[in-house]
């Protein structure tokens, strides 16, 4: 009977110190796999925080107005260019409507009684105040 119960102690022993070393092994890998994963979101802070410094740098407007000048070909409007009498703008010709499209930003013809309605409120508002 004393011999049973050492045997089974012994083999108590043994499982419970595999099951320890198991759980020991398993938790290294997990902090190891944390590890990880914490170095590379050091790593993914460090690129962004590059990109954006060289975001910043590329975006100057010296930069772009460099850019603009050497891939777009564009330049400054001259003096001849800037319409100084508003009679000479060209207006569309009458009987062309733009299309219903909700892409073109024209004003309807409800929208202008619209606009009324909230001026004569907000001029209402306006005297109330004062």
């Amino acid at each position: 009977m004393r011999r049973m119960i050492t045997i089974c102690a012994a083999v108590t022993a043994l499982a419970s110190g595999a099951a320890v070393l198991q759980l020991k092994l398993a938790v290294q890998e997990k902090a190891e796999i944390v590890e990880a994963l914490a170095q590379q979101i050091h790593e993914d802070r460090e690129a962004i925080r590059v990109l954006e410094a060289e975001w910043a740098f590329l975006t100057t407007p010296r930069s772009l107005q460099e850019k603009s000048i050497r891939f777009l070909a564009l330049m400054p409007p001259s003096a001849e260019q800037v319409v100084t009498d508003i009679t000479r703008i060209p207006f569309r010709p009458k009987g062309i409507e733009a299309g219903e499209d909700p892409g073109v930003l024209l004003p309807t013809k409800a929208q202008p009684e619209e606009n009324k309605k909230h001026d004569k409120t907000d001029k209402d508002r306006k005297g109330q105040s004062l």
